[in-house]
């Protein structure tokens, strides 16, 4: 189990995000749970800051994760101002703007990013939220990252934290699906040279695909061609890993 304690205001929100996608990582999930997951998280924690703790000074939000079984579980405990989930009503998203209900948004966010969650109270140990993930099993026990946007000196670095949180957490098969990369800098390259080199060092398999037109030309006007396993698709990726 891993764990963080945080002061109860919007300024912890990032540390919360770090945490959480370092968890996210670890676990395996695919870009789009973990994005499910960060949010339910966050809602939860802004949820606290301003609500649990809004007539009160601000106290702390203690944050654990752990597997159990094939499940990713997220604990959340404060010492906020109770309140009973059950007696916020569903708001109607179909209803126009103006008629709609201010509040109840996250909440109702929790309930559809995740698989399963409850509340508990008790008066010396205070409130607890825990949410429940399906941790799927890989295909073929490969780990699966989406990029985006720039691969630049700047960028590159928080692009590639999740696959390097990935592999410190045992992951030895990783896919870089590039499709929606729109700039490679040397930076870039070198960020992605670094990765590579981790996972084989640890025994692991790298691979790309999708890169586009211009994205593959920084690769072969550098020889990298030769230095990454590149595909056209994720189909002939996943296809191929083991088969070295």
């Amino acid at each position: 189990m891993d764990s963080l304690i945080v002061l109860a205001t919007l300024d912890s929100l990032e540390l919360v995000n770090s945490f959480i996608t370092r968890a996210t990582a670890q676990v395996g999930l695919d870009d789009h749970a973990a994005w499910q997951v960060q949010l339910a998280v966050d809602e939860a924690v802004t949820n606290v800051i301003q609500h649990g703790y809004a007539e009160r000074s601000p106290g702390t939000i203690d944050l654990s994760w752990q597997v159990v079984e094939d499940q990713l579980e997220i604990r959340l405990r404060d010492h906020g101002q109770y309140f009973d989930p059950q007696s916020i009503p569903a708001p109607d998203v179909t209803s126009p703007l103006e008629e709609r209900q201010p509040g109840g948004l996250g909440f109702f966010l929790m309930q559809k990013l995740m698989d399963d969650l409850h509340f508990e109270h008790n008066p010396r140990e205070g409130n607890l939220l825990v949410m429940l993930k399906h941790i799927p099993r890989p295909v073929e026990g490969v780990s699966l990252f989406s990029l985006s946007g720039r691969l630049d000196a700047v960028a590159s670095q928080q692009a590639l934290e999740r696959p390097r949180a990935a592999i410190a957490g045992g992951i030895r098969r990783v896919l870089l699906d590039l499709s929606e990369v729109s700039f490679m800098s040397s930076s870039g390259l070198r960020a992605l040279l670094l990765l590579r080199k981790d996972l084989l060092a640890h025994g692991g398999e790298l691979r790309l695909c999708g890169l586009r037109e211009h994205v593959q030309e920084v690769f072969a006007l550098t020889g990298f061609t030769q230095v990454f396993a590149i595909h056209l698709s994720r189909e002939d990726a996943l296809a191929a890993f083991g088969q070295r």
